[in-house]
């Protein structure tokens, strides 16, 4: 499911799992400065118009309720640059939750059926539907009693819709426990992604979730600890080599204006540029980026028969 409707998973082609077109952190009632992306939307047009250059066909933009996420926004810059893009759904984590949401008022059920109704008929007027559920966090280490509720909706709402989870999951094993959450909801662990997984590059967590048959996602690497991005790139080619190819995601995570080319980042582009020739150098084949860019996103974005509990 597109910002412009149903497509075949054939169409998805080469696909950005992880990005955030118009965030806007500061929203945030706790933040008191301006992160987020631009405010002139000629420099988002520029990033996606320079991917749409590549082999990319499709990005995935899991903005969540809180910061910024505009579905008719997002349809529009596809229709203006060729990009599909695919939108989520869902509250971020607890200081984000706007306060108009109510969500430490309301029951997980009610939760899950708004999240629910935005799937089958489209969210806040727009139309349109979104295509993956998330991403879900936590703000700390562990999981309060609200975004565990937040997560229990968005097991509910994705065990209705067939639709998959898109976890954020920062610099902790905070990951175990949200898929220990999700799977006590009957989620099956195939269908969630562990997003961040980069952010905490500990062996042991990544084996165990990989393990329980969730993705990870390596999506921070060209910005968080940058220091340390030929490190991560060693570890994709680690778990993809060692078994798991079919449940590793790469992707950018690109959300405030310093990630993009204009200023000074890596840009939407920054895969094709920089990520995807360190990966060749260490030996992964075409066959290997294939799967990681092309066939685990179509995988995990196709609808699933809905399991109505």
């Amino acid at each position: 499911m597109t910002v412009n409707g149903p497509i075949s998973p054939d169409e998805l082609g080469f696909t950005l799992m992880h990005e955030h077109l118009l965030t806007r952190f500061w929203h945030a009632t706790h933040r008191f400065d301006l992160a987020g992306m631009p405010e002139d939307e000629r420099y988002i047009v520029e990033e996606l118009t320079a991917l749409a250059a590549t082999e990319c066909r499709t990005l995935v933009d899991v903005t969540p309720v809180g910061i910024n996420r505009d579905p008719a926004a997002l349809r529009d810059l596809s229709r203006r640059t060729g990009i599909q893009v695919v939108m989520g759904c869902g509250w971020y984590r607890d200081s984000y939750y706007p306060a108009t949401a109510e969500i430490d008022r309301r029951s997980v059920d009610s939760l899950a059926d708004e999240l629910i109704t935005e799937i089958e008929t489209g969210a806040q007027g727009s139309g349109v539907r979104p295509g993956i559920i998330g991403e879900i966090g936590t703000e700390k280490s562990w999981m309060s009693p609200t975004e565990e509720r937040v997560h229990r909706a968005a097991a509910r709402a994705a065990k209705r819709t067939g639709l998959a989870i898109m976890m954020h999951s920062f610099a902790s094993e905070i990951g175990l426990w949200q898929l220990q959450v999700l799977s006590e909801e009957g989620v099956d662990p195939s269908r969630v992604i562990i997003g961040h997984a980069d952010s905490y590059r500990v062996r042991s967590y990544h084996q165990a979730l990989l393990d329980a048959g969730a993705n990870i996602e390596f999506d921070t690497l060209m910005w968080y600890r940058p220091t340390l991005f030929e490190d991560a790139l060693d570890l994709v080619c680690e778990y993809v080599q060692g078994g798991f190819r079919e449940q590793v995601l790469v992707s950018m995570d690109t959300c405030k204006s310093e990630h993009l080319s204009r200023f000074g980042g890596a840009g939407l582009t920054g895969i094709q540029e920089k990520v995807i020739p360190g990966l060749r150098a260490r030996g992964l084949s075409e066959a290997d980026l294939a799967a990681i860019f092309v066939e685990n996103p179509r995988r995990i974005l196709t609808v699933t028969a809905k399991a109505v509990a």
